[in-house]
């Protein structure tokens, strides 16, 4: 009996499949004097729609680039978010969505946020 449960065990292992993640890249630019520069050391919510209400799950300081990066996200695809900088939500009209394919390196690209 013992290895007859062995092998199911084994087999039902096998079946289950990996959660999919995805990892979201987006980049803070600022205006000074009329050019949009990097806005390094910014904090950026990531906010997602549970249904009921924004849930902020995450966050990211932008790098010296004014990238910020969300890694291996197991939120579904077609999941509604948006990000949160020093109290304003963008984007302001509709939210972002989690997409089902990221690009060819892994990553969706969120557009350029300008503070």
């Amino acid at each position: 009996m013992k290895p007859l449960l062995f092998i199911f065990i084994i087999a039902f292992v096998l079946q289950v499949k990996p959660a999919s993640a995805i990892s979201l890249r987006g980049q803070i630019v600022k205006n000074v004097g009329g050019r949009l520069l990097p806005a390094p050391g910014v904090r950026v919510d990531l906010m997602i729609w549970n249904g009921r209400a924004w849930s902020d799950v995450s966050y990211a300081v932008t790098d010296s680039n004014g990238f910020y990066f969300f890694l291996n996200l197991t939120t579904p695809p077609n999941t509604s978010f948006c990000m949160n900088i020093s109290g304003r939500y963008f984007p302001s009209q509709s939210p972002f969505t989690i997409q089902a394919a990221p690009s060819a390196d892994g990553y969706q690209d969120i557009q350029v946020i300008s503070i």
